[in-house]
Order: C-alpha cells, then sequence, then structure tokens
C-alpha cells in the first residue's frame, strides 16, 4: 500500500455507513441486508484497492490517453460522468425521502455511493492532470 487518499477514506466511511445500517437493525429482510453487504463490501474492496499505486496510475493513464483525443472525445467522457452523478442522485434521493427511509429504499440507494465516488474520482484526477 502506497498512499492513503481522501477517497480511500471516502470508500471506507461509505462501507462503514452501509455495514453499520445492515448489522445494525436485526428487523431487516435478509435481501435487504445481502445487498447492504455486498455494496459495503465492494466499496471496502475498491477502497483498499484505490491504496496501490496500480490504481493512480490507471486514472493518470486512462486520463492521458483521453487528453490525445479531440475535444469533444474528452467534453463527452467529463458530461458522462457529471450524468451519472446526477442521475444517481435524482433517483436515489427522491427514492429515499418519498419512502420514508425505508430500510428498502435504502438497500436501493446502497449502490449510489460507489458510482458517486468513483465518478468524483475520475473527475478529480482529470483535473489535476489538466493542472
Amino acid at each position: 500500500m502506497r498512499h492513503f487518499t481522501l477517497f480511500t477514506f471516502l470508500y471506507l466511511v461509505a462501507g462503514v455507513c452501509l455495514s453499520a445500517i445492515a448489522l445494525g437493525h436485526p428487523d431487516i429482510a435478509q435481501n435487504h441486508k445481502t445487498t447492504l453487504l455486498v455494496n459495503a463490501g465492494l466499496l471496502y474492496l475498491v477502497a483498499v484497492l484505490s491504496t496501490f499505486a496500480f490504481w493512480r496510475q490507471g486514472l493518470i493513464r486512462r486520463q492521458a490517453r483521453l487528453r490525445d483525443k479531440p475535444a469533444w472525445d474528452r467534453n463527452f467522457f467529463k458530461i458522462l460522468l457529471l450524468l451519472v452523478i446526477g442521475l444517481t442522485l435524482f433517483t436515489a434521493i427522491p427514492d429515499l425521502v418519498n419512502h420514508n427511509w425505508a430500510m428498502e429504499a435504502i438497500a436501493r440507494a446502497s449502490a449510489a455511493p460507489l458510482l458517486i465516488l468513483g465518478s468524483v474520482e475520475q473527475l478529480f484526477v482529470r483535473s489535476q492532470i489538466r493542472q
């Protein structure tokens, strides 16, 4: 493990929150508990992988390849990431609020942190390379 980044910390925090929700409620349905724990496990896995040098180098190489492409192609990738973030928030938050933070709504929205953090990390690395 080479470095501990802000995104590593955010992946870990999101995984701990999902694990606490899954394990803290004894009356949760088994399929909801499984969904929460699987998504928490994926967040833990990404957190561990993000501490290795190959993770950051892979992100940098991917962004460097995009730098050689036409401007519309680079902008398409940025717009796509922003669209993923926006659509994830647009679908997850109203679902949680409309169902009064019920456990099935939390289980449905538990994949959102992984999608959002992954997209934000890509955008962050992209902005670091441009500077």
